[in-house]
């Protein structure tokens, strides 16, 4: 069977363009989530601009990836599990929205090379640090420091939780992504785990929320 990406793309990732789809989507959430889940964000001075950037970002509900990407001030790209990607329409939008497939399950080579590809080029790159969605306490995982070192992109924590009901994302300070080895990227990680740490409020003030796993 050929690799589907030697076909080019179907018709209905055509139809939904991330030219218009992406930011017409981000406008539709971020009205959505300001006017009907009260969503407020702080700490978008930290963000840097005009760089690749990779944001490191706590997991606690499928709802995290649209209200970051909505809540940042730059276009951000996630990689998203290859599970997302195997229907057509799920397919398309995923593609419409610059999200790029990964294998959960093993080291995906063809994911890190494709999310250092958008680094180098200048792009804003979302990881979740602890690889999948958890109300806190997994382990954190190495790949956002990896990506960061590679690249040699600024690492910016970012944590998102809900109070009430209502959504919260606050980003802080970009970590500089020093060293090349497996250690400098398992320090670089817990450094960034206790910057997400420090952003979220206390987990009796949050809707169901754990600290972020170290």
């Amino acid at each position: 069977m050929a690799d589907r990406r030697s076909q080019g793309p179907s018709f209905l990732e055509r139809l939904l363009s991330p030219r218009w789809f992406m930011p017409t989507a981000i406008v539709l959430v971020r009205a959505y989530a300001r006017l009907f889940r009260g969503l407020r964000v702080t700490g978008l001075e930290h963000v840097p601009q005009g760089t690749g950037l990779v944001v490191a970002c706590n997991h606690e509900s499928s709802w995290d990836p649209p209200i970051v990407g909505v809540s940042i001030n730059r276009k951000l790209e996630f990689m998203a599990k290859k599970e997302l990607f195997v229907k057509p329409l799920s397919r398309a939008v995923m593609r419409g929205l610059r999200a790029f497939p990964v294998d959960r399950e093993g080291q995906d080579i063809g994911a890190i090379k494709e999310a250092l590809r958008r680094l180098h080029a200048g792009r804003a790159v979302g990881i979740f640090v602890q690889g999948t969605r958890n109300a806190g306490g997994a382990a954190a995982l190495d790949g956002a420091a990896y990506l960061a070192q590679r690249a040699g992109t600024p690492l910016l924590p970012a944590a998102i939780w809900r109070e009430r009901g209502k959504f919260r994302v606050a980003f802080g300070p970009a970590l500089e992504a020093a060293g090349r080895t497996r250690g400098d990227a398992s320090e670089l990680t817990q450094a960034v785990m206790r910057e997400i740490a420090a952003l979220l409020p206390p987990a009796a003030e949050r809707d169901g929320g754990g600290r972020p796993g170290a």
